[in-house]
């Protein structure tokens, strides 16, 4: 993989220039799209399981975060164009593509089928323009299936886990930080302009979603985020060091990710289809253990963060130090899940077995507060 010219390396205050101009414009548009959801109706009305929220509340915050990363992304390229042009291109064409899609979805319930169809379509294109996983040359077509598995995967993690107030957002911002520092320099130019400029617009959205959220960004911006973090993933800039760095991306992409694995591994073992809606998500397992909406939401960007602090570390180790990291991180995660998988959230009834952990995080368990569409 050829490296950007050292002539089109955006130095770091360029980079805050976008994140800062993204957030402004961002900031300025969502009580915009606020207000057309009001007068159009479209608004997320509370029912069933998964949305006990107390009044309706507009969508359309996708929008406003998909104008800013647009609006930012193209004052870029006209200022600078970089040697990458195209698979900037690429990500705007087949963010657009996605977004349309949520949008889509928001509005009429597409069915699974359809929304994978349109997935799988805006992944080819990244692949049609070059953006691949690289780490199996010798096998391009097997690298085109799995580059394609890895942005359909990350676009439905990100729709996944936005089922708390300022969850996905808050996560997306971090993981948009960790793609600008983890990174070498020699990663290619699109990745910490594209990661900068999606971050500012999150970030600029998050106040109106952040609990209680007077706006939540929908399908059209959930879909939207996870898809422009998958192509922003697979710029490279980890393996300066040692190979294993190439698992820096699912540390920096860790708590979606292990939310989507762990909600799909769960429903399949009780017999449940894997698109059904359901309480099994990591955010409304805390909650059933006690957590405030807030203490959840919170606890994941801190588990967020310190992931990317992980990744950092991961790729400046050497590779046997790096190959022990990543296996002790391995074990953790299954110690984790095997205390988060039982947590008892089935069918809205939240219990917790008895456990040591019981014990120790002490207090009844209190109903989780989710909203949206199944998920």
């Amino acid at each position: 993989m050829a490296l950007a010219p050292a002539s089109w390396r955006i130095p770091l205050n360029a980079h805050w220039i976008i994140f800062f101009a993204t957030f402004a414009i961002s900031l300025g548009l969502t009580p915009l799209f606020r207000q057309i959801a009001l007068h159009s109706h479209f608004m997320d009305t509370p029912s069933g399981q998964l949305k006990k929220h107390t009044a309706p509340i507009p969508y359309m915050g996708g929008l406003a975060i998909y104008f800013a990363f647009l609006m930012g992304i193209l004052s870029a390229l006209v200022l600078a164009p970089p040697p990458d042009f195209g698979k900037i291109l690429a990500l705007l064409v087949g963010g657009t593509i996605v977004a349309i899609l949520g949008l889509a979805d928001d509005l009429f319930s597409l069915s699974p089928a359809v929304k994978f169809f349109f997935q799988i379509l805006a992944a080819a294109l990244l692949v049609v323009f070059g953006m691949k996983l690289e780490f199996m040359p010798s096998e391009p077509l097997l690298g085109q299936l799995l580059t394609i598995f890895w942005v359909v995967a990350v676009t439905n993690a990100i729709n996944l886990i936005d089922i708390m107030d300022g969850l996905a957002g808050g996560v997306a911002v971090i993981a948009c930080l960790g793609f600008v520092f983890v990174p070498f320099l020699g990663s290619q130019s699109y990745v910490p302009l594209t990661a900068a400029a999606l971050g500012g617009s999150v970030l600029g959205f998050l106040p109106y979603n952040y609990q209680p959220a007077r706006i939540y960004m929908g399908d059209s911006g959930a879909l939207f985020l996870g898809f422009i973090l998958a192509g922003i993933a697979m710029g490279h800039g980890y393996t300066q060091v040692n190979v294993v760095g190439l698992c820096a991306p699912l540390f920096i992409l860790g708590v979606p990710l292990y939310d989507t694995a762990l909600v799909m591994a769960l429903r399949v073992l009780k017999g449940r289809s894997m698109f059904r809606g359901s309480n099994d998500h990591l955010a409304l397992r805390l909650r059933a253990l006690g957590f405030t909406v807030k203490q959840a939401v919170h606890s994941l960007w801190v588990i967020s963060f310190l992931l990317i602090v992980g990744a950092g570390w991961l790729v400046r180790l050497s590779e046997k130090r790096a190959l022990i990291f990543v296996l002790f991180s391995f074990l953790a995660v299954m110690l984790f899940t095997i205390f988060v998988s039982s947590i008892r959230v089935d069918e809205g009834v939240q219990r917790v077995k008895e456990s040591p952990f019981s014990v120790v995080l002490g207090g009844l368990p209190k109903n989780p507060v989710s909203r949206k569409k199944k998920k």
